[in-house]
């Protein structure tokens, strides 16, 4: 955790900086900021809970370095994205610790299940704010 505020805060100077400096650099960063964007949808649709959800999945790629990167690119708020990231990793450490805990069969079936979840809590939570856009547009 203890880079993550300094990630928020100096990588888009420092690619500013490089980008200014080098063309190569620009293009390469460019590009890297590009395709973060892309994937970055549900983050980007639900700001600082996607963002805690998205570092609080325990799989490669999915940390606190990634959730600080994503939210200096998204330009999340300081403390937003520093807690997101925080509450992510809480929530991770705790699900890992929980699929140790109950053995290699019932971890597969939680996992099963978490997918299942995550996935439903998505469709609910695009579902509610596309309801609470046309009610408070109506």
């Amino acid at each position: 955790m203890v880079p993550v505020p300094l990630i928020i805060l100096y990588l888009k100077p420092l690619a500013t900086f490089l980008a200014g400096t080098n063309k190569p650099a620009a293009q390469f960063l460019d590009l890297l900021f590009e395709k973060a964007k892309r994937k970055a949808g549900p983050i980007e649709e639900f700001r600082w809970l996607g963002l805690m959800l998205f570092v609080a999945v325990p799989f490669p790629g999915t940390g606190a370095w990634t959730g600080a990167f994503i939210a200096s690119i998204l330009d999340i708020p300081f403390w937003s994205g520093v807690s997101a990231n925080f509450f992510g990793v809480v929530l991770a450490g705790l699900l890992v610790n929980m699929l140790v805990n109950i053995g290699l069969k019932y971890a597969i079936v939680a996992c099963i299940v978490m997918f299942t979840a995550s996935g439903c809590m998505w469709s609910v939570l695009r579902a509610l704010k596309q309801r609470l856009r046309s009610s408070s547009s109506g």
